[in-house]
């Protein structure tokens, strides 16, 4: 019994682990910079405010609004680099809803510069210019990953050559962004990672504003989790705690089903 729950909990540690992930202390400080406005969105009814700050990237777990990173980064800074070495940024959400568009291990792209020249991003060539954070309502939070990686040599890549990396994705719309093989991209192309920061955003006035907006979501679809409109599903498709928990439940039903058959089979 005891070995059998050790090896369903090795393999539950192993679904929710993600090997691209850096561990350890890394050489470089990247820090991503956001100068966000003050906002008024209204939708569902009421009025979503949003006051002007400016937000620096500079660790894990950075709480942030998709409002307030709605719009290009206003700086992304490079310390620490050697003199000479180049760079590309990678930016992805492995906490999409559907498994169409992105997992845990791959990932749906929201940002990709290679190319990055003297530690400053503006050298970089944009493949995949910045999309800001769109998590859809009750999606809980998404935490959006930021890697800064070291180039072995320049890269002679193009927007073309990115479904290469997106074999799985169907998804014309998102054609070499969803299901992103970040870790085959990393050893294709010898790049190593050097730095790196997370943000952490949740759906918001902005979020639900241009769902229904620009997207033609319903408003009652768009609201959901609100007064006055329908609760969000006890489930809901994302959010770190609930994967996990489910993820527990699946695993205590496999272990009583192979227990099962152990009985079954003596």
């Amino acid at each position: 019994m005891l070995s059998t729950l050790a090896t369903f909990t090795t393999l539950l540690v192993m679904s929710h682990g993600q090997s691209w992930v850096p561990s350890g202390d890394l050489p470089v400080d990247f820090t991503v910079t956001f100068s966000a406005p003050e906002m008024v969105y209204s939708v569902c009814n009421q009025d979503f405010t949003q006051s002007a700050r400016t937000i620096s990237v500079d660790t894990t777990d950075v709480a942030v609004t998709p409002g307030e990173t709605a719009n290009d980064p206003t700086a992304m800074t490079i310390t620490g680099a050697a003199a000479g070495d180049m760079h590309t940024i990678l930016m992805v959400d492995p906490d999409v809803p559907s498994a169409a568009v992105g997992t845990k291990e791959k990932p749906l792209v929201h940002m990709i510069i290679t190319n990055i020249a003297n530690a400053d991003p503006t050298t970089g060539t944009a493949l995949v210019p910045y999309r800001g954070p769109m998590p859809s309502p009750c999606s809980g939070d998404h935490v959006y990953h930021y890697l800064l990686l070291k180039q072995a040599a320049a890269l002679n890549l193009t927007f073309g050559d990115l479904p290469d990396y997106t074999p799985d994705c169907t998804n014309h719309d998102l054609a070499g962004r969803c299901l992103f093989e970040v870790a085959n991209f990393t050893s294709s192309n010898q790049l190593t990672p050097v730095g790196y920061v997370t943000m952490v955003a949740a759906t918001d006035g902005y979020v639900r504003y241009e769902y229904v907006n620009t997207r033609g979501t319903s408003e009652a679809e768009a609201c959901r989790g609100l007064d006055g409109y329908d609760p969000c599903p006890t489930s809901p498709p994302s959010g770190h705690g609930v994967n996990v928990m489910m993820s527990v439940s699946t695993v205590m039903a496999a272990v009583s089903c192979l227990l099962f058959m152990n009985f079954a089979l003596f």
